[in-house]
This record gives C-alpha cells, structure tokens and sequence, in this order.
C-alpha cells in the first residue's frame, strides 16, 4: 500500500504541474488573439476575460491527457534513473501492479474529460456565444474600431473616423431596404450614438442623406437629427435540428477518442519511459512528447476535416488508434529484447 501511495503521488503531482504550466502557455496564447480580435471590434473588450476563463475547461480536456502521459514518463524516468524502481520491484511492486494502477488513474482521468466535455463545457459555450454575439447595438457601436468599415447586420455598413466614448464622429453609414422596392441610401452625420442599451435606434446630428432608387437617381436629404433604427440581427447564430445533431455527434465521438488516447497512452508511455539507471529523468521527454503530439495531431486533423461524414470520421479515429496501439506493442516488444 505504502508503494502503491508513493507511486500514484507522483503520477497526479506530476500531472497536475505540467496541467498548470500548459494551462498557462494556452490562456497566454488565446488571450493574445482574443486581444487583437477586441481591438478589430469583433468581441466586446469587457468580455474578453470572461471568455477565456469559460474556456478553460474546454483546453483541461487536451491538457490532461497530455499531462498524464507526460506524468508517466517523468515518474517512472525518476523511479528508474535513481534505481528506485528496482527496490520496488523486489518488494513486490511488479510490472502488473504498476499497469493496474496506471489504468485506474487514466479512468479518473476520463472521468474528468467527460465530465468537463458532456456537462461543463457544452453550457459554457453557449455563455460564450451569447457574449460574443454582442445583441444589442450600443455594444457593438462600443466595440467598433474608428477608421475601419464594420457590418451592423446584413444591411448595414458603417464607418466613423472618431469614437470618443461611446459616441461615432463624422459617420458614414451604407444601408439597403430589405423590402420589395429595395432603395439604396447612404448617412453622412456628423455625430452618432445611441442613448440605451436595450434600444435599437441610433441618433444622428448634422448630416445629410442620399437615396438611391430603382432607377439610379439620387435625391439628398438634409437634418440635424435623425433617428435610425438598426435590426442587430443574429442569424448567424441560429442551428437548424440537423446540424445540432451532427454536432452532438461529433462531440461524442470526439469525447470517447480521447478517453481511448488517454488509456493507449500508458501503453505509449511505459516503454519510452525506459531508461538505465543514473541516465537523465528527462532523456526520453522529447521523444515522448513528439510521438504524442503525432499522436493527438492525427486526431485533431481527423475531428477537423469537415468534408469527412460522421461514419468516416470514426473509422479513421479508429484506424489511427488501431496504429498506435500496434506501436505500443512494438515498443514493448523491443524493450524487452534490449534487456
């Protein structure tokens, strides 16, 4: 029991810093393009850090399978270059108690993903989307970048040299009537805003307006105020039934893939944890982490191929399994013959 403690201390202590630091290096990263998305006016600044803390359940579910595997070699890259792992051996730690207890922590391990992927990630994504989605049209006229056209909705077109506070200077706005008799007019104004959060009417100051009718003849209209009701529009966002279930789907069998990668990686990781004794605890890290990142790599390409049907994308999940399976059975082969 006592060896049984020490040996399954290491493997979630390990795990859990590497999670940490990998967890880190992604946030770093997502956080640098949510950034630069905000500062083009995609996404509203204020939700940015909200965003990425929603999203961190959806990374802990590549991370821990990555971690764990990179926990195995580590421990048993320690147990082995310290001469440990023989001590262990003569009292009664054997090959087959070590991979007994390496499973049971890979099925804590997919319990977590499936927790995180089939309860947790599906209700903070849709807290995602709504932030994303910026309903209501102050948000967006907050979020738009002066000196960049920016698209309100399907129908209109907008562009302000200034923005200071929640105000657009010297506006250009291109509309086109969604009715029968589509006319084309263009707002120049010189000042723009809209006064509550729940309206949809922007209010326009000092401009002018130019129709452009059925047969291309302009009239203008001055004002000094205007107001202009703007439909956010949303459409975008809308799943029909089908695509919901193909979604489903795929999430699915993404979930069961890496429960699946998760346990072929212990097969993966014993034997490229091998090791003679006094070598370094961190030789085999490198070619461990390629082999894996070949490994989740193929997965990914295969979950990212659109084109592919549901059925096909299971098989070649399978197919890519199957292979590292076998070469994990290769590796175990040949380290028993260099011993």
């Amino acid at each position: 029991m006592i060896l049984n403690r020490y040996f399954l201390k290491s493997i979630f202590s390990y795990t859990a810093s590497v999670s940490v630091i990998f967890l880190l290096i992604i946030v770093s990263s997502r956080s640098i393009q949510y950034l630069e998305q905000a500062a083009r006016g995609e996404i509203n600044p204020e939700a940015v850090f909200w965003i990425i803390l929603f999203r961190l359940p959806e990374f802990g579910q590549i991370i821990l399978p990555l971690s764990f595997f990179i926990s195995i070699v580590l421990t048993l890259g320690k147990l082995r270059s310290e001469s440990e792992f023989v001590v262990m051996e003569q009292n009664g730690f054997t090959f087959k108690r070590m991979h007994s207890l390496l499973i049971a922590c890979s099925a804590v391990i997919c319990a977590v993903i499936f927790s995180l992927s089939a309860w947790l990630t599906p209700k903070l994504d849709l807290q995602i989307k709504d932030m994303i989605q910026q309903k209501t049209l102050k948000e967006k006229i907050i979020s738009l970048t002066p000196g960049e056209f920016h698209k309100l909705n399907e129908s209109t077109i907008v562009y302000s040299k200034e923005s200071p506070g929640d105000n657009l200077t010297e506006v250009f706005i291109k509309n086109n009537s969604t009715d029968n008799q589509s006319i084309e007019f263009f707002i120049f104004a010189e000042k723009a805003y809209v006064e509550d959060i729940t309206e949809e009417v922007m209010y326009l100051n000092d401009g002018s307006v130019f129709f452009l009718d059925e047969v291309n003849e302009l009239s203008k209209l001055t004002f000094e105020e205007m107001k202009l009701r703007i439909d956010p529009e949303s459409n975008n966002t809308l799943l029909n039934e089908e695509d919901s279930d193909i979604q489903q789907s795929s999430n699915i069998t993404w979930l069961l893939s890496l429960c699946t990668m998760t346990i072929i990686s212990i097969f993966l990781a014993v034997p490229l944890s091998k090791i003679n004794p006094r070598e370094g605890r961190y030789k085999r890290i490198l070619p461990a982490l390629l082999v894996f990142s070949f490994y989740l790599g193929l997965l990914i390409a295969s979950r990212g191929t659109s084109e592919l049907s549901s059925v096909t994308q299971i098989t070649s999940m399978a197919l890519i399994h199957l292979v590292f399976l076998i070469i994990a059975f290769y590796l175990y082969f040949r380290t028993k013959q260099t011993v």
